[in-house]
């Protein structure tokens, strides 16, 4: 190591001192005394710091997946309303839209927020809305079932904000770490869905093996009550182990206003970079994250939720009538979408190319005529205008598994190269990508409508 020493700046000039002599720094200079000057970070003790960003991406995505996975007890509070049907659609659209207008906010307001008000609040207001909807469980007749519709939609917009607010400031912080801290982000995410899709069918097996149940039948509203509070409890757990995770020192050494990585970061983010430079450099990344939730967001659960078994009713077990039918699948996609999370955790896997990650994101557009080609359900609506190919409730549920898988791989390697990309741009790399995943999942959602309806006569 050079005996050198870098002083403060005297306006835009850096002087370097050694032994000999004194001179103006050039670049080069610079660049060496930093490396030079980096302390070596703290130990990350019992990987407490990994796991709790791991828990704030269960928290994160937990409102959607619980939301969309209650089909169950969603289409018997539905029952007799326009929407007992294709409430999944709605579901998506107005989270989707939500999430994606508030997440602009947050886009343009980054600079000036304080990204722990925003987290502490997302994650109170996501509390206060569970908490309301774990109560309605218990309140059958006070809605009919189009207001109890509405009631819920408005309920959905909130999750959608808190959603935003909670992925831009969790992104945010995360990118300032090592890549694995945003691959536990992303994997908490998928464990998200997995557990729900879990308690899902445990609360399908609790009650009557029919989807046409009336709101009063008791087992359902327990169940329901049970779901959704489990939800509650563990996004007051996030919110408790924020408080745990800002007092921790190797959390400190990367996000402390005197970190070398953050003063780096914000004197390029406001004075040197601009927003359309990390743009251009990570565009393709951009590109990758936003289109696997598009192909994703088409299908899921939009379509795939009304695909039933295709064996007759005479030969079929349990699992093949579509109180459980319709959540094994959900089991299944959460479980492959996990397993593609958790795949970039091994070094081997990882993929850092941006023109391979776009052609792997590109490449899952062929799902979408395979899921098309299973025995989507379409009584409501006449005959069906695909032919019935795929006639087997195994290469279904194989298709589903690859989807997903497909979907957590290529979306999670897509956020984890984005903030190397760019280098010291860590923070504003990982908003955009998280922005841009946002705007893919509100355009997906729109494109289940066309897509759900192309499977009719």
């Amino acid at each position: 190591m050079s005996n050198s020493k870098l002083l403060k700046p005297d306006t835009h000039r850096y002087y370097l001192i050694d032994d000999n002599h004194e001179h103006v720094a050039n670049e080069s200079d610079i660049s060496s005394q930093q490396e030079d000057l980096i302390s070596i970070p703290p130990k990350d003790s019992y990987r407490i710091v990994y796991l709790i960003f791991f828990l704030q991406g269960v928290a994160m995505l937990l409102g959607w997946n619980v939301f969309i996975t209650a089909s169950v007890f969603f289409h018997s509070r539905f029952l007799g309303s326009p929407y007992s049907d294709n409430f999944q659609n709605y579901f998506s659209i107005v989270f989707t839209g939500s999430n994606l207008l508030f997440i602009t906010y947050t886009l343009y307001t980054q600079t000036t927020a304080n990204i722990s008000a925003r987290l502490i609040f997302s994650l109170i207001v996501s509390a206060f809305t569970f908490f309301i909807i774990t109560v309605s469980t218990q309140f059958v007749g006070l809605f009919i079932p189009t207001g109890y519709f509405y009631f819920t939609i408005t309920l959905l917009f909130l999750v959608g904000m808190t959603t935003a607010f909670h992925q831009n400031a969790i992104f945010g912080v995360v990118s300032l770490f090592p890549p694995k801290y945003t691959q536990a982000v992303m994997s908490g995410q998928g464990l998200a869905g997995l557990g729900i899709s879990l308690s899902q069918i445990f609360s399908a097996l609790a009650v009557d093996q029919t989807l046409n149940q009336t709101p009063a039948d008791d087992n359902l509203t327990f169940s329901a009550f049970i779901y959704f509070f489990s939800a509650f409890v563990v996004i007051l757990f996030a919110l408790v182990s924020y408080f745990i995770l800002i007092r921790l020192s190797f959390y400190k050494y990367y996000v402390s206003p005197n970190s070398t990585f953050v003063s780096q970061d914000v004197d390029n983010l406001l004075n040197e970079r601009s927003f359309m430079n990390t743009f251009k450099k990570i565009y393709k990344l951009i590109f990758s994250v936003a289109f696997v939730f598009i192909v994703t967001l088409s299908a899921f659960p939009s379509v795939t939720s009304f695909i039933k078994s295709v064996t007759p009713d005479d030969n079929k077990n349990k699992f093949q009538y579509d109180y459980l039918f319709i959540p094994l699948h959900f089991l299944i996609f959460n479980f492959g979408d996990l397993l593609g999370r958790y795949l970039p955790s091994q070094e081997a896997l990882v993929i850092t190319d941006q023109n391979q990650i776009a052609f792997m994101s590109i490449c899952r557009i062929i799902f979408l005529p395979l899921i098309l080609l299973c025995n989507v359900d379409s009584e409501l609506h006449g005959e069906r205008s695909i032919p019935l190919l795929i006639n087997s409730d195994l290469l279904y549920f194989l298709i589903i598994f690859m989807f997903s898988v497909s979907n957590g791989y290529v979306g999670s390697i897509s956020m984890m190269a984005g903030p190397q990309v760019v280098g010291v741009e860590k923070d504003l790399a990982g908003t955009l990508l998280s922005y841009f995943l946002v705007v893919g999942l509100a355009v997906g959602s729109i494109f289940s409508f066309p897509l759900r309806a192309i499977s009719w006569a």
